[in-house]
């Protein structure tokens, strides 16, 4: 197993003792004997599930660390993004079990029973048809609009001949021409209008507004009988993978931090801020504090002399 010469100089010291009592085991009070040996430790190699770039070089080679003491930190700001966003989707994914598990309120049942009657409505005044009323209305909007629209049309003559012979401002023959045009538009829609009514209801009109009566009266029964089982067990469902997912980055956040698991002194760490490394490979190797010892080799000839 190999050692640096910087840990051996530190652990060296730390062996002293347990030596000496060995050689006074050997050989008692009465002499000594110099024998070789090495000072051996256990290794521990650190390193990261996840991997990423270093951020942050914490211990340094030959240094006594504690265990949970940080060694090294790598870059969590990926983590931390993805972190926020799996956050707010189990939080929606709550949100969403809660109303499943609530049920509708009364007055969102109050608002699609109005619905359904209002399309109910429309439907049937669009299969009877326009009343004469609504024919005389219309009638009478298109007539209004085209008076209107010849009288524009006047003015803007008048207007027109006046500015030839700059009796009047150019402003306000533009403004004239302007009012002509808008109440010419007025008169066609107004036209069109009273045409549509006098053609009665579209077949299409009359199937859009029975597609619209469907969908109320769906959403109504949807909200009387409320969610079913399998709707609530599905969103159970949804919120238990959004807070693994949660859990998993939360776990994966903390691989960003490497520890010492146990008290040591490094041994080896090359690493230096923006190296990149790759996950599950070693950062730092590591000696054990409390797994010293000296491995001695004594001459056959002299075990006797071992107590």
């Amino acid at each position: 197993m190999k050692k640096s010469l910087i840990i051996a100089s530190v652990l060296i010291g730390a062996v002293l003792l347990g030596t000496g009592y060995a050689l006074w085991n050997i050989v008692g009070v009465k002499g000594s004997i110099v024998i070789s040996g090495i000072v051996e430790a256990d290794d521990i190699h650190v390193g990261s599930k996840i991997g990423g770039r270093v951020l942050k070089v914490v211990a340094r080679e030959g240094q006594t660390v504690r265990a949970g003491e940080v060694l090294v930190l790598l870059e969590p700001r990926e983590l931390e993004a993805s972190l926020a966003e799996a956050q707010a989707a189990m939080r929606q994914a709550q949100a969403k079990l809660a109303l499943l598990t609530a049920g509708y309120r009364e007055e969102e049942v109050e608002q699609a029973d109005a619905a359904m009657k209002q399309s109910q409505a429309e439907l049937s005044q669009l299969v009877a048809g326009p009343r004469q009323q609504e024919i005389d209305q219309a009638r009478a909007d298109w007539l209004a609009a085209k008076a209107q629209a010849e009288n524009s049309r006047k003015l803007q003559r008048r207007m027109e001949d006046l500015s030839r012979r700059d009796l009047i401002a150019k402003q306000d023959f533009d403004d004239a021409q302007a009012k002509a045009e808008e109440s010419e538009q007025k008169m066609k829609s107004a036209r069109e209008r009273y045409d549509l009514v006098l053609a009665g209801t579209r077949t299409e009109e009359i199937e859009r507004a029975r597609q619209r009566l469907a969908e109320a009266e769906a959403k109504l029964r949807q909200l009387k009988r409320g969610f079913r089982k399998e709707e609530v067990a599905q969103a159970k469902s949804e919120v238990e993978a959004a807070r693994a997912r949660v859990e998993l980055i939360r776990s994966q956040l903390d691989e960003t931090v490497i520890k010492a698991p146990v008290d040591a002194v490094v041994e080896v760490l090359d690493l230096e801020p923006g190296d990149l490394v790759g996950a599950g490979k070693p950062m730092a190797t590591l000696l054990r504090i409390n797994s010293l010892w000296v491995r001695a080799y004594l001459p056959e000839a002299k075990l006797g002399f071992v107590k």
